[in-house]
């Protein structure tokens, strides 16, 4: 009897060992299984916050590095596309002043050539309403003291470098004036000789 409640004891002492060793057992799996995620999971959020962080360090960089536009007023005053041309302001005041600006009248003689837009080797020209015939109605308006109603009655070659003209004021028809001009390399036509007429020879009626 003794024996069987001995056996008996022993087989729940053994029971009862094996239970606690698989509570504990199981308890250090769970353990190990938490410590293992919290690692995993600790280096994966830290890997993360480390990406973010050289995110923005790189965005940082781009937006440090980046240059920044100027502009030069030096490179935008000496830009040819914006720079105005000086040589055509030159000409353009030079022709202003030669078909605008009138002409001081001075004494019979003491003419002075009235300027030109023309260049290059010369040629008479005696197209109306082209440069050269404006710059001969100038001198003959000059010479003749005549305003912007005077009458040109003829303009014809006086020889290689001369032209006479024929002019007159609006009551002056009958008795106009014959102006000799000769041109002046670089500065224009000048007068040179003013006649008055006694009759007109242009002039019909």
């Amino acid at each position: 009897m003794e024996t069987v409640q001995g056996t008996r004891f022993e087989h729940r002492k053994k029971k009862r060992m094996n239970t606690i060793l698989n509570v504990a057992i199981g308890l250090v799996v769970v353990l190990i299984i938490v410590f293992a995620a919290q690692i995993f999971l600790g280096s994966s959020n830290t890997e993360e916050a480390a990406l973010e962080i050289d995110d923005e360090s790189e965005e940082n960089v781009e937006v440090e590095t980046e240059p920044e536009a100027t502009v030069d007023p030096e490179e935008v005053a000496d830009s040819p596309e914006e720079a105005p041309d000086e040589e055509a302001l030159e000409e353009d005041e030079d022709e202003e002043g030669t078909e605008e600006d009138d002409l001081e009248p001075v004494e019979d003689g003491d003419w002075e050539p009235v300027g030109t837009n023309q260049s290059g080797e010369f040629s008479h020209d005696f197209t109306k309403g082209g440069q050269n015939w404006n710059e001969m109605e100038r001198a003959l308006r000059y010479a003749a003291g005549l305003g912007d109603d005077m009458i040109v009655w003829r303009i014809e070659n006086g020889g290689p470098t001369s032209v006479v003209g024929t002019v007159s004021g609006p009551t002056e028809q009958t008795t106009p004036y014959q102006i000799q001009l000769d041109w002046v390399d670089g500065q224009g036509w000048m007068p040179v000789s003013k006649e008055q007429l006694s009759q007109n020879p242009y002039r019909r009626g």
